[in-house]
């Protein structure tokens, strides 16, 4: 198994011969980057996951990753407040990142993007925009699964949750009511609580939820200089013809790629999306959509029960990733 300094020891093996000495950092940099792991999809607790960006930096580090995105839901407040060290680690090369949710009448479909510019104004305007209505969808929800259930919530806790939103650029959703219902004892976990209550609260509530499309969602990421990818096309809950003509229209839309490689993809569907990608012209990616313990099953750089462990040369990327 590959070890952090295995790479002085080719290099000192390389002197033995009559190696051009002067390309050894080159020589070392490829072969890093063919060792070291990459997870293109994670998460911090400046949406649904529990640890800072700083945490999953320092825990990308020891799980050998040499290419790291966080790629919070619709939002990049995280990446802007400690963008100088993520950008400035010399073990890893970091990619801003964004995953933008997408108002659709079936089943969920989110858009990656990567290499975004964090400052771009549109694209802020936007995400304040969406800030504001992912209170409000939050609310429908937490009064739907407070009707529907019989719950009874802290208003002071619902009141914190709202402020974090303003004085600390966090996100709200519906990890955050999952957790009210495990503090309150309505569920014995996160994902107990969703089984209960909020899967069906989603789908009662969805037709009075905004949003944006995937027209606008992709214009928003390829006008602020980034990549569009399709995140986890497996939650689209759509049959192979449908989700070809799917694609289609937003290939059509400017889609630049397809995240092949994500925990939640069986052996045989990450091989289905990487032929689509290769036949389309299309970027393959790859992440673990790590969230810490808000999934625990999830690990970063590994998936699920080892199903990810991906190298870069499984992927095909763009020339600035």
């Amino acid at each position: 198994m590959y070890k952090s300094n295995d790479s002085v020891e080719i290099a000192k093996l390389m002197s033995r011969f009559n190696y051009d000495e002067s390309r050894t950092s080159e020589v070392l940099e490829k072969y890093d980057k063919l060792t070291k792991l990459v997870d293109l999809h994670t998460h911090t607790s400046y949406s649904d996951g529990i640890f800072s960006p700083i945490e999953v930096l320092d825990l990308a580090k020891k799980e050998n990753v040499g290419l790291l995105s966080i790629t919070d839901h619709d939002t990049v407040e995280g990446i802007r407040k400690y963008k100088s060290v993520l950008h400035n680690d010399k073990d890893i090369k970091f990619v801003d990142g964004i995953e933008l949710s997408i108002k659709v009448n079936h089943g969920r479909m989110h858009i990656l993007g990567y290499g975004i510019d964090i400052e771009n104004k549109l694209l802020n305007d936007k995400l304040a925009w969406i800030k504001e209505n992912k209170i409000n969808s939050f609310l429908t929800i937490y009064e739907e699964v407070k009707r529907e259930y019989n719950l009874v919530f802290s208003n002071k806790k619902l009141a914190d949750l709202i402020k974090s939103v303003y004085t600390e650029g966090h996100t709200i959703n519906r990890v955050d009511i999952a957790k009210m219902c495990v503090e309150e004892s309505y569920a014995l976990d996160i994902k107990d609580a969703f089984n209960k209550y909020l899967i069906s609260a989603y789908e009662n509530t969805r037709k009075y939820r905004k949003g944006i499309n995937y027209e606008e969602a992709i214009n928003l990421i390829n006008n602020s200089g980034g990549i569009s990818v399709l995140a986890h096309p497996k939650s689209l809950e759509l049959s192979q013809k449908e989700f070809l003509i799917l694609l289609k229209d937003l290939i059509k839309c400017g889609l630049n790629g397809i995240e092949v490689y994500h925990s939640s993809h069986t052996k045989e569907e990450m091989m289905f999306y990487k032929g689509i990608c290769l036949e389309n012209g299309l970027f393959m990616t790859g992440g673990s959509d790590f969230h810490g313990k808000n999934k625990p099953d999830v690990l970063l750089a590994h998936g699920i029960n080892d199903n990810l462990n991906i190298r870069r040369h499984q992927l095909k990327l763009p020339d600035k990733m």
